[in-house]
């Protein structure tokens, strides 16, 4: 990867430290608020579950970061490219419907079915998390957590594709400088969406869920970024090498003669 000449207050905060310590920070920062200031009954504003942050970002945590980083793709790619889809947006574009894919796969089916697979209704009798709900009481399972998971996978995508959109797009000559401006308030927007999740990591880590439920969901957004943006590529760089000629190895001429006879 490239290097990022870093200029502004914002590029600092996106890109230090490395993506790969402040996976471990938000790790350690939801394990050590878990196991030494959880507070399980706090009449706080961020304890409520239904305060605004919660019902209104959190909960859509994935749609407020995925639309401004499609946009940043997309006024990169007309501000250098002159077209929304070129040759170097392609993968990025294919990177975020993986991302998407990765937020849904976690979020909407193995939590719910675990926590559901793993739980039992208040009252005997409702046999099914949406019947318990429905009538009012509560479900208990293992409830791996969706917002630290959420909230971990929206950065380390946040810092991942800003910096990859800069390096595949930002360096080429600029056909429309009147989408600086534009470039720049989405920056500043992901910036402070990125935040805002750290403040609701530091809140869920504070005030919900067990702490393995929190550590599980924190490495459940580690692992497949591992996945995506380090193990992934350099597969692809490997398998993309040009293949040795056999004849060009050492002693591989001797070796095709004897067989040749």
């Amino acid at each position: 990867m490239g290097l990022i000449v870093i200029t502004s207050p914002v590029q600092i905060y996106l890109y230090q430290p490395s993506t790969g310590a402040r996976a471990i920070t938000y790790l350690l920062l939801v394990w050590l608020v878990s196991i030494l200031l959880y507070q399980e009954i706090s009449q706080n504003f961020f304890a409520n579950i239904k305060n605004p942050l919660n019902q209104y970002f959190v909960k859509y945590a994935w749609g407020w970061t995925l639309l401004p980083l499609s946009m940043l793709l997309v006024l990169y790619s007309i501000s250098r490219q002159g077209t929304m889809l070129n040759t170097r947006s392609l993968p990025i574009w294919c990177r975020l419907a993986a991302c998407t894919a990765v937020w849904y796969i976690f979020a909407q089916v193995l939590f719910p079915y675990i926590e559901e697979a793993t739980g039992v209704c208040e009252v005997s009798g409702l046999l099914t998390k949406r019947e318990c709900r429905k009538e009012g009481f509560g479900w208990r399972g293992f409830d791996i957590s969706g917002h630290c998971f959420l909230l971990t996978w929206n950065n380390l995508v946040i810092i991942e594709e800003t910096k990859l959109v800069l390096l595949s797009l930002g360096r080429t000559n600029k056909k429309h400088s009147i989408l600086d401006l534009p470039i720049a308030s989405i920056h500043v927007l992901l910036c402070m969406l990125m935040l805002l999740w750290e403040l609701m990591m530091f809140c869920t880590s504070l005030y919900f869920h067990t702490t393995l439920e929190k550590v599980l969901g924190t490495m459940c957004a580690i692992t497949p970024w591992l996945l995506l943006y380090r193990v992934m590529p350099r597969m692809l760089a490997c398998v993309a090498m040009p293949h040795i000629s056999l004849s060009a190895m050492p002693g591989a001429s001797w070796v095709l003669a004897r067989l040749a006879e």
